[in-house]
């Protein structure tokens, strides 16, 4: 994956970092999290007529009811619990599932932190930020948000359906396991599994709007980061340049 730096303090590089991913794939290796729980089905198991349904189908299913059918814009307040130093701020998300995501972040006195972009997996960052953290996974950013988007290359390991409970894993090799969770068809949890425990979660609530908040735990970094939308607006379009932030052009 490709390191990025900035010249903002540690702990607010710290939030730029978190919430670019909401998780990290390829952070924290080893066992430190809580243990992970027996997986919920294997490919092709399950007791129910549901659970016994073809495994790409449950998955592929669960892809198309989380994937907006429209541009979406959403507005939040993000804030950030590192070992007990807190930090907070504004974000705008602008994105067009499930390929293209522009993340622009704002401080506490609305200084601009980043202006960035996700486009498949290739990632648009301004060079200044290019050489001090490693950009994440685009799977987890996308879950943040209520999006099922498994990184390029991850293989399906299980899929189960119980009642309206879906339960989907992906190997992501090295980096371990991918586990969606979902309840009529809305994402509800992730889960990055490896060495047998847990080292990344996302948890999600939900109002009739949809996503109302995620809360991501780093583990072993003692790293909450709390997110809350306060609005997500669907659009028409967005225009082409937004994809490339400024400092990105190709």
């Amino acid at each position: 994956m490709t390191p990025i730096k900035t010249s903002l303090r540690p702990a607010a590089s710290a939030a730029l970092a978190l919430l670019l991913s909401a998780a990290c794939a390829g952070a924290a290796s080893g066992a430190g999290g809580p243990a992970a729980g027996p997986t919920t089905g294997s490919t092709g198991g399950g007791t129910s007529a549901a659970g016994r349904a073809n495994p790409d189908s449950i998955a592929a299913a669960l892809q198309r009811a989380t994937v907006p059918a429209s541009p979406r814009q959403v507005r939040f307040n993000w804030s950030l619990d590192e070992a007990g130093a807190r930090f907070s701020g504004s974000g705008v998300g602008r994105y067009h599932a499930p390929d293209r995501f522009r993340l622009d972040l704002f401080g506490p006195r609305g200084e601009t932190y980043l202006a960035a972009a996700l486009v498949g997996e290739e990632a648009r960052i301004p060079p200044g930020i290019s050489e001090r953290f490693v950009l994440p996974s685009p799977a987890l950013l996308w879950a943040a948000i209520g999006v099922v988007r498994p990184p390029a290359g991850a293989r399906l390991a299980s899929a189960t359906a119980e009642g309206d409970q879906v339960s989907v894993r992906y190997d992501i090799g090295a980096a371990g396991t991918l586990e969606y969770r979902a309840r009529a068809g809305r994402l509800t949890s992730v889960r990055r599994l490896r060495g047998g425990g847990v080292q990344e979660t996302v948890d999600l609530e939900h109002n009739d709007a949809g996503v109302r908040s995620a809360r991501y735990r780093e583990w072993n970094a003692l790293r909450n980061l709390n997110l809350t939308l306060e609005s997500s607006t669907d659009v028409a379009a967005f225009p082409e340049d937004a994809w490339t932030p400024p400092g990105t052009d190709r």
